[in-house]
């Protein structure tokens, strides 16, 4: 009885066992829509007399919580808490980011005002002109596939400030194409990627420095940031984009179109495939490329305007000959504006390792209606220089057109250089501007030009001398060189416009030695895959 007693009062005595610490066993969690996570409380002590638990969400629209038990309900983040039932002094957090589930298909139109992410489990869709704004960043996931909506103008715009970082990686690309099944996609099913920033231009739409982009977009670029950054593009396939918005000139969007960006942006593993109009187009900017493919194109494949001066090495061109635009379509083009200004700064783009295959490597005979036309048409003014190139197959080969501004002058003055290049299977070698011309620019004078011994161009290769016998296959092309190939020696880089660190050395000619860099991520037949 008396032992009974004293175990009593022992046990009255004893004194709860306060909680002192609460954490969580993470900071951070991810959870698909319509799935759940558990995030799991740590107490101190172990033995803590009162372990009960509260737990709250700061926004039970996107993610709800029962007894640690998040649910993904909607795309987005929330905050869940944990807070000790005894003492809610003590609590702990975690952010729960809610992704999309597998397959889930999000439509995406408007505008995107803050950081924004894309997961490759899901499928987007494009809706109209939508705007990443307001210094917001949309990330791209590797593999993500994004489907523009036909008939609806869709076109992802990154605006002035903001940035898109999509890099996509060898095995998985980040693919934008059409929402149209197999089988039935077109070229110029919807609209494209537009990037503008804040480097310099010498368009003056809306200020000094500051222009207005085509196709009424309606975004302004333009700045004094030559160094500005837009962000990364890395391995992305872009198919069956480039719309004409009206029957205005200059009122298409193109498959990708840059606008005043700068050299601190990322682009590089580029395919634009099947686009309605030009594949690449650069508006003033510092923008620097490598490895760029311009596929089967309807208009102009490397478009360069209104003072952009970046640096592009190792582009493929590949044009289809049942697709040409009723403009012309050439492989090359390049003003300094639509006038042929003196503005600065100049179009001075440096171009080299460049292989463009016209739709004379692929067929021996072009629809009577072809408006192929150039493989270099250089107007307007511009400075573009071409180094250690190939161009093969085209009905023109060089126009040094002087119809607006000083191209030929340029030329003469050396200030436009095209340099150990060749030009090969040309139906008419050099084209003269006929008809009311600022500067006349004879064929003789083109030649002379050309073939100068100081510039080491060659005019006198055959197409089989390029490809081989036979033509090149649009599905499955076959672009290494041959053993043997003249295009595997003759390069050189001792021109100061190549002296930059972008710039690597190569002894071959054109885009390609013995190592394929379009394998494993480009498409060469996108009309058949599934998506």
């Amino acid at each position: 009885m008396l032992v009974g007693l004293i175990l009593a009062a022992v046990v009255s005595c004893e004194k709860d066992i306060p909680i002192t610490s609460l954490s969580l066993d993470r900071q951070e969690a991810t959870v698909q829509v319509g799935d759940a996570v558990s995030i799991l409380p740590v107490i101190d002590p172990a033995n803590a007399t009162n372990r009960e638990i509260t737990w709250s969400t700061s926004n039970t629209a996107v993610a709800t919580v029962a007894d640690g038990v998040v649910t993904g309900v909607a795309l987005g983040s929330a905050i869940i808490t944990a807070a000790s039932a005894e003492n809610p002094l003590f609590t702990a957090s975690c952010e729960v980011t809610v992704v999309p589930s597998a397959g889930q298909s999000i439509t995406v139109s408007g505008d995107i005002t803050s950081d924004t992410k894309w997961y490759a489990q899901a499928r987007y869709f494009l809706s109209g002109f939508v705007y990443v704004k307001n210094n917001a960043t949309l990330t791209i996931e590797p593999g993500t596939i994004i489907k523009g909506v036909s008939n609806t103008k869709a076109t992802l715009i990154i605006e002035r400030g903001s940035k898109i970082i999509a890099a996509g990686t060898e095995s998985h690309p980040i693919i934008f194409t059409s929402d149209k099944p197999a089988g039935e996609r077109a070229t110029g099913d919807w609209g494209g990627i537009v990037i503008a920033g804040r480097a310099k231009t010498n368009k003056h739409d809306d200020g000094e420095g500051v222009g207005i982009a085509e196709g009424g977009i309606g975004t302004r670029y333009g700045g004094n940031d030559d160094n500005d950054n837009s962000g990364v593009l890395q391995f992305v396939r872009i198919e069956f984009p480039g719309i004409p918005l009206t029957s205005t000139a200059n009122s298409e969007i193109n498959g990708l179109t840059l606008y005043s960006v700068g050299r601190a942006t990322t682009i590089d593993h580029i395919q634009v495939s099947y686009s309605g109009d030009d594949s690449y187009e650069w508006f003033g900017g510092t923008v620097n490329a490598k490895y760029i493919v311009a596929y089967a194109g309807l208009d102009d494949a490397f478009d360069t305007d209104n003072g952009f001066s970046g640096k592009i090495q190792f582009g493929l061109i590949l044009q289809d000959p049942l697709k040409s635009d009723q403009s012309g379509s050439n492989a090359f083009e390049s003003d300094n504006d639509a006038d042929g200004s003196l503005l600065t700064p100049v179009t001075s783009p440096v171009f080299s390792n460049i292989t463009a295959f016209g739709p004379l490597a692929v067929t021996a005979t072009l629809p009577a209606e072809t408006k192929h036309e150039k493989a270099l048409h250089l107007r307007r003014g511009t400075m573009t220089s071409i180094y250690n190139s190939v161009f093969a197959g085209f009905p023109q080969g060089l126009s040094i057109d002087g119809q607006k501004g000083n191209s030929p002058t340029r030329a003469d003055l050396n200030e436009l250089q095209i340099e150990n290049t060749i030009l090969a299977g040309m139906t008419a070698k050099y084209v003269e501007k006929t008809g009311t011309v600022s500067v006349p620019y004879t064929v003789a004078q083109h030649q002379a030009y050309f073939t100068a011994t100081a510039r080491n161009n060659n005019d006198g290769m055959s197409l089989a001398e390029i490809i081989g016998n036979g033509f090149i296959s649009l599905t499955s092309p076959n672009i290494l060189p041959q053993a043997g190939s003249p295009l595997l020696t003759g390069a050189s880089f001792t021109n100061t416009r190549l002296a930059d660190t972008f710039f690597t050395p190569t002894s071959y000619r054109g885009a390609f030695g013995t190592e394929n860099w379009t394998s494993g991520w480009c498409n060469w037949n996108p009309q058949t895959t599934v998506y």
